[in-house]
């Protein structure tokens, strides 16, 4: 049981760890395009602090890394205001992209990193080297889930914002009504299945998540 706890608390800091770097290139996106309301507010930072969000960040991963769901969550919302944005339709969509995209690119990386690590295909390595290994390949998996997760088509996730800005201006409206059903449904297919004891929707996020892992590690030339 206490390995289990230590093991839960390694993945909750990985995830929030990479979740900061998800926040941070919001933050970064939105000033390059012309905002600097994150910056000011002190947003634009890589310390996980000013991003924690206590169901998100906290119990939300811990609840999954203790009982096998996948880990999964949030933080608090990085400030943006459309007004100081040129397109801000177009803006907004890039903004929202930018956090999924920057934990794609933290986990090819980290998969780079594994192929130095690990040299030859086939190689043998120390016992040292296949825990490194392991909390890598880990972090990797989480990195890609976060990107998955965030890019699902609700509300206040960065998919509703992708999908908003990518739609003609009308349906862009008729979709933005949806956005109060957002939480709700997302809520729902967390925490039923949970409460319920049947198996969640959610868990295709990691058999997808898998495939992009396993497709990340080809381009770089790692197994994963």
């Amino acid at each position: 049981m206490e390995n289990q706890i230590f093991l839960a608390i390694i993945s909750v800091v990985q995830f929030v760890v990479l979740l900061t770097f998800h926040e941070w290139a919001h933050a970064k996106s939105a000033n390059l395009l012309g905002d600097r309301t994150a910056e000011d507010l002190g947003r634009m930072s890589l310390n996980p602090a000013v991003h924690i969000d206590i169901l998100g960040t906290v119990i939300l991963p811990l609840m999954g890394a203790l009982t096998g769901f996948p880990v999964i969550g949030w933080a608090k919302p990085v400030p943006v205001d459309p007004r100081n944005l040129i397109n801000p339709k177009r803006d907004m969509m890039l903004i929202a992209g930018a956090g999924p995209a920057i934990n794609i690119f933290c986990a090819i990386l980290i998969y780079v990193c594994l192929r130095l690590i690990t040299g030859e295909v086939g190689s043998i390595v120390s016992a040292e080297k296949r825990m490194l290994i392991g909390l890598l390949e880990l972090t990797a998996f989480y990195s890609v889930i976060l990107a998955v997760f965030n890019m699902l088509p609700l509300y206040p996730l960065d998919g509703f914002s992708v999908v908003y800005g990518l739609l003609p201006s009308s349906a862009a409206r008729k979709f933005a009504r949806l956005q109060q059903y957002g939480m709700p449904i997302l809520m729902g297919l967390i925490f039923v299945p949970y409460l319920l004891r049947f198996p969640s929707p959610l868990r295709l996020l990691l058999l997808l998540a898998r495939g992009i892992c396993s497709l990340l590690g080809l381009l770089v030339g790692y197994p994963a």
